[in-house]
């Protein structure tokens, strides 16, 4: 289990995240939702561990988490320009036996040989997802994946994703195409006003798109209509 307990975060002396208290089950597939701003990829950067909680604590199985235990495909990444696919995976240590470079690559259409500085945004993301695969992380963060990806892209990471949480991994997944997550996520979790106001079984993904995004796009249409 992964126990948010009492979580705030500020910037800049303004509470991003506040008071968060929420449980995450292991070995499940979680997707977060919310507007631009909400803070999705700020709560990603604390479970990570790449920046400290104000108050609160996170825990992974009565433990506090660790750096170790997660894999972080953000959502922008740095490349050095002049390094070969091929060299920039050999900086990760292969951790997961099952990992097969050529093959991976063959199927996300990689041309391992090739220089960074020469691959699209796409092509950028499909490389970061395989550097994290080669590790065996015990959880995985997704953030905004399927953006810039192509379609066989899209489906093959779908399915990478499923293999994964069949291999007991706990995911988490957020996204502005939210129609994936209706797939693959056994939960989606809405963050809002700082903080998780609902979570989602399937049985009520259908509430989604009205009770997260539904007032924006009302508001959205009235200033549209008055301006066209």
């Amino acid at each position: 289990m992964i126990v948010i307990n009492n979580v705030t975060f500020c910037y800049e002396k303004q509470n991003v995240l506040e008071h968060i208290k929420i449980e995450f089950e292991e070995n499940s597939i979680h997707g977060i939702v919310g507007l631009n701003g909400s803070g999705k990829t700020t709560f990603f950067n604390l479970l990570s561990g790449f920046i400290e909680p104000d108050e609160g604590t996170i825990s992974f199985n009565g433990q506090s988490i660790k750096k170790q235990d997660i894999a972080y495909i953000d959502v922008e990444s740095f490349f050095y320009p002049k390094l070969t696919a091929k060299e920039f995976l050999s900086v990760f240590p292969k951790s997961n036996s099952n990992f097969k470079e050529d093959e991976l690559a063959l199927l996300f259409n990689l041309p391992l040989d090739e220089f960074i500085e020469n691959y699209s945004t796409g092509m950028k993301k499909k490389l970061l997802i395989l550097s994290q695969l080669k590790q065996d992380k015990q959880i995985y963060i997704f953030d905004e994946p399927f953006n810039g990806l192509d379609v066989e892209s899209n489906m093959s990471l779908q399915i990478i994703i499923e293999l994964l949480n069949k291999k007991n991994k706990t995911v988490f997944i957020s996204s502005h195409i939210i129609e994936p997550l209706y797939t693959i996520c056994h939960k989606i979790h809405h963050l809002k006003d700082k903080t998780f106001v609902k979570s989602y079984l399937p049985c009520d993904y259908k509430l989604i798109e009205n009770e997260v995004f539904g007032h924006f796009t009302e508001q959205l249409k009235n200033k549209l209509s008055q301006s066209i």
